[in-house]
C-alpha cells in the first residue's frame, strides 16, 4: 500500500495522525507591532491525564517575549486538521492556566509540557482530537515500516493581522541508528535521530514540538499500528533530532504514583 506523502493513502494517514496534533497559535503585541506565530503540539496522556506537549524552547520563547514587555493577546488551538473534525474554528486556549513548563535541568532537554483545563480537553475531544496514550508511547513496534514527522510548517502559514490561514503537513523520516556528526554528543537514551527523506515543503521550520511517529509493517491480516516515538526538537539541514517520549511518560507516571516520594522517605 502506497503511503508516500501526497498519495491518497498518505493523505489519509496524515489525517489519522493529525487527530493527535494541534497548532498553538499565539498573537503578541510588542511595541505596537503584532508578531504572530504557530507552534506545533500534540496531546499526550499518562494514566488518563491529558497533557499538551511542544518543544520546551517554544515555551521559553513565549517567556522571553513577555519578559521584555510583550503581551500575549490571545492563544488558540488549531484542532481541525484531523480525521473526523467537525468544527473549523480554533479553540480559545487559556495559556497561563495550563501551567506551561520547560522540563529539564539542561538546555538540551527540550520537553515543553502544559496541562490544558478540563473544558479545553472536552472541546478538543468533541472535535475528534485524541491523546497519544500508553498504547502509543510505551512501546515501539518490532518492525518499523516508516517514520513520519507531523507539524505546521512556518512556510505554509499565512498570518496577517486578523486574517490567518493554517496548514499542516507530514514528512517521511529515515531513522538513524547512530548520532549524526552534525549534532553534539549527548545522552542517546533520550534522543531520536533521523533524516527527512520526503519533504513536500522544503524545510521543517515550525514543526518543533511535532510528533515523530513510527508506522509498523503490516501483520498477517494487513493491519499496521503506529507508535509515538519522539517530539521534534532540532533540525540541521535534513537531519533532525527529537526528544524520546517514553522517558517523559515514565517520569510522569512515576511522579503520579509517588515513586519518587517513596524513594525520598526510604
Amino acid at each position: 500500500m502506497n503511503a508516500d506523502v501526497g498519495s491518497p493513502h498518505g493523505l489519509a494517514l496524515q489525517r489519522r495522525f493529525m487527530q493527535h496534533v494541534v497548532g498553538i497559535y499565539c498573537d503578541f503585541l510588542v511595541d505596537r507591532e503584532r508578531p504572530q506565530v504557530v507552534y506545533t503540539g500534540f496531546l499526550f496522556s499518562v494514566e488518563g491525564q491529558w497533557m499538551l506537549i511542544t518543544a520546551g524552547h517554544c515555551i521559553t520563547y513565549i517567556e522571553q517575549i513577555r519578559a521584555t514587555g510583550g503581551e500575549l493577546r490571545r492563544c488558540m488551538l488549531i484542532d481541525s486538521m484531523g480525521e473526523g473534525a467537525a468544527h473549523l474554528h480554533p479553540v480559545p486556549f487559556a495559556y497561563d492556566a495550563s501551567q506551561p513548563m520547560n522540563i529539564g535541568r539542561f538546555e538540551r532537554i527540550d520537553y515543553g509540557v502544559m496541562i490544558p483545563p478540563e473544558n479545553t480537553v472536552h472541546l478538543l475531544a468533541a472535535n475528534n482530537i485524541e491523546a497519544f496514550d500508553e498504547r502509543a508511547w510505551d512501546a515501539e513496534p518490532a518492525r518499523v515500516l516508516d517514520y513520519f514527522l507531523l507539524g505546521f510548517p512556518e512556510d505554509l502559514n499565512q498570518l496577517r493581522g486578523d486574517r490567518v490561514n493554517f496548514r499542516a503537513s507530514m514528512f517521511r523520516v529515515e531513522g538513524y541508528a547512530q548520532r549524526p556528526e552534525d549534532f553534539p554528543e549527548e545522552d542517546p537514551a533520550v534522543y531520536f535521530y533521523g533524516r527527512v527523506i520526503e519533504n513536500p515543503v522544503g524545510n521543517v521550520r515550525g514543526c518543533s514540538g511535532g510528533p515523530i511517529v513510527a508506522l509498523s509493517a503490516p501483520d498477517n491480516q494487513g493491519r499496521s499500528t503506529y507508535h509515538l516515538v519522539a517530539l521534534q526538537s532540532t533540525a540541521m539541514g535534513r537531519d533532525i533530532k527529537g526528544m524520546l517520549m517514553q522517558p517523559l511518560g515514565q517520569l510522569v507516571r512515576d511522579c503520579q504514583r509517588g515513586v519518587y516520594d517513596k524513594q525520598d522517605d526510604s
